[in-house]
């Protein structure tokens, strides 16, 4: 009897991940877990498909408890801590906010199967890492006008990619001709849309009989119909704009945008506060998981799951 309560034991204490000279147990993890294992219950049909959501929660939770522990080093290091009374205020901001007291918001917690103890503890981490991210990252974060740019642009392409579209395009069969010629045709055509309109070069030089009596000119399309290499160029593209040669399949293919559903987005110079935080709260992410990544190179971090 003995023999077998201490293999049962072993069993469900076994160390699911070493950071330095502290063990993770798997009941620590099962613990930490057990909200998120709620909702997997709630919203993920039974078999398969559950199982792969529960080993997903296990591996993203026990990351969180290494990261977190890898921070608790670097705050006892730094000598930063975090007292009650910043708890309280943090949960007083966290209720102000959802425009509820802060009974409601501990109930709220409470039913999603964290207790007060629980939420409390999960502020404290919450505001420890905020503040160790504070002393060690503020100040190098930069944010440049290239970046906004570079994050307007994303989000336009993410809208596009929604948006009906109609295209006009130039194809070089694949199948008419070796490759080194098909590439020829191809260059030798997108030239020509440079200085020629671009109908008139897809009614002469097209090799896909449906669309060029049309000058190239298709029917408007939602882009998740489009083979997945047209869908991507066209949301590169801007109404009137020509893409430069590239291959879809064993064709090469240059397309334009003729025309497309009206954007909901505002111009460029009046997203460019949200932009800002975006781009920092990206940067910010990035900045994060190296600073995490160089700590773990200091620490001896062992994950078993």
């Amino acid at each position: 009897m003995l023999l077998a309560a201490t293999a049962q034991a072993t069993v469900v204490e076994r160390i699911v991940a070493t950071v330095g000279e502290r063990a993770i147990l798997l009941s620590d993890l099962r613990r930490r877990a057990e909200p998120f294992m709620l909702q997997v219950q709630q919203s993920v049909p039974a078999g398969a498909q559950r199982n792969a959501a529960i080993s997903q929660v296990y591996k993203a939770v026990l990351q969180k408890i290494v990261d977190e522990e890898l921070m608790e080093k670097a705050a006892a290091q730094a000598k930063v801590t975090i007292t009650p009374t910043e708890i309280d205020e943090a949960l007083k901001r966290v209720a102000t906010q959802n425009k509820m007291t802060v009974e409601q918001v501990l109930g709220e917690a409470a039913r999603a199967g964290m207790p007060e103890s629980k939420y409390r503890e999960e502020l404290r981490r919450q505001l420890l890492e905020a503040k160790l991210l504070n002393v060690r990252l503020q100040g190098r974060i930069r944010i440049t006008e290239e970046d906004l740019r570079a994050a307007f642009q994303k989000i336009e392409a993410e809208e596009r990619a929604q948006l009906g579209v109609r295209l006009a395009w130039i194809v070089i069969r694949g199948s008419n001709h070796s490759a080194a010629e098909a590439r020829q045709l191809v260059d030798a055509a997108f030239e020509r849309t440079h200085h020629e309109d671009f109908g008139a070069v897809a009614r002469a030089l097209s090799e896909d009989g449906t669309s060029r009596g049309n000058g190239g000119a298709m029917n408007k399309v939602q882009p998740s119909v489009l083979p997945p290499d047209l869908a991507r160029n066209a949301a590169a593209l801007s109404v009137g704009q020509v893409s430069r040669p590239f291959r879809s399949g064993a064709d090469f293919v240059i397309l334009k945008v003729l025309e497309r559903d009206p954007s909901n987005l505002p111009d460029f110079e009046s997203a460019k506060r949200d932009l800002s935080e975006r781009v920092y709260m990206d940067k910010m992410a990035q900045a994060r998981r190296l600073w995490l990544d160089n700590l773990k190179r200091q620490q001896h971090v062992d994950v078993r799951l």
